[in-house]
């Protein structure tokens, strides 16, 4: 009886030790932010988009502010305890200032590390009439947030946005040429010179697209964006993945108001977990390991 206490004792033993391992065994992602890019120049009151990636999937809690390279305090909360969506809109207030050394910082609820963007600059809001975004050969991804803005003219009360495809003729019009309309944006909004919107998954990637805002007044009225490329972000998935995900995308880009910061619908989202060798034994352990322990006791029974 001695040898079966031992040999059971042993057995437990081993139980919790493996699932001690598992629960040590999930790994935690680290950042980093891909946009506002180093040297970008981002107006006052004008939407723009932060965006980063992560190393694996998470569910942590994320909260951003704006600092600067020569004092590194929290200047202004840009978004707090948001989703880890992959980019967020935010339109910097006036009360921020203008300035050629911010930065976005990052820091995740789950750890202890911050992450920073490069150095950019924001501008009076009084040059945002001649910053358009996209820009030339700007890379927009499908499922995250952009930005659209455009110039304003004054007797122009609403615009329709579209998604084009093609080139332009040399007189900038898209009048005869191979220019179509993949998708609708947003129709009939306030002709405020930005918008923010997430292109949808059914966009095919490609570098000639361009966005065109149209009068909804006069629809011969048009104004183009630079051409720009466009990565559909289902793209470089396996194929099990990307037929599992066939048709989600919608027919429209869905949009939001630029006056706060608000959440994208990028793809880092997920479930934090990592799976290691550890992890395995344990799964096996729980499915067999308890069988094993009875055949010994029937043995030594027997």
């Amino acid at each position: 009886m001695h040898t079966l206490k031992t040999l059971l004792l042993a057995a437990l033993t081993l139980s919790s030790t493996l699932t001690l391992t598992t629960a040590t065994s999930t790994s935690t992602p680290t950042y980093s932010i891909t946009e506002p890019t180093s040297g970008a120049i981002i107006s006052l009151n004008t939407a723009t988009v932060i965006s980063w990636n992560t190393t694996a999937p998470s569910t942590s809690k994320l909260s951003i502010h704006l600092s600067k390279t020569t004092n590194d305090t929290n200047l202004y909360t840009i978004a707090s305890n948001i989703s880890n969506s992959g980019s967020i809109s935010w339109s910097p207030p006036s009360r921020v200032g203008t300035g050629s050394d911010y930065i976005v910082v990052l820091e995740p609820s789950d750890s202890s590390e911050s992450y920073k963007s490069d150095a950019f600059t924001i501008s009076s809001s009084t040059n945002a009439s001649t910053t358009y975004y996209p820009t030339q050969g700007e890379v927009v991804k499908t499922g995250q947030t952009t930005i659209i803005t455009w110039e304003v003219e004054r007797n122009v009360s609403e615009v329709s946005i579209y998604l084009m495809e093609g080139t332009l003729n040399g007189n900038g019009t898209g009048n005869g040429t191979g220019l179509k309309n993949v998708t609708t944006i947003t129709t009939d909004i306030a002709n405020s010179g930005d918008v923010a919107c997430v292109l949808p998954g059914s966009v095919k990637s490609g570098d000639d697209y361009r966005f065109a805002i149209v009068d909804v007044k006069d629809a011969g009225r048009v104004k183009y964006s630079a051409v720009f490329e466009v990565v559909n972000s289902g793209d470089d998935s396996s194929s099990s993945s990307s037929s599992s995900d066939e048709g989600s995308g919608s027919g429209e880009g869905s949009t939001s108001s630029s006056g706060s910061s608000s959440s994208g619908s990028g793809s880092a989202t997920g479930n934090g977990k990592a799976t290691s060798g550890a992890a395995r034994v344990s799964w096996i352990w729980g499915s067999m390991g308890w069988g094993v322990v009875g055949l010994v006791i029937g043995f030594l029974l027997y």
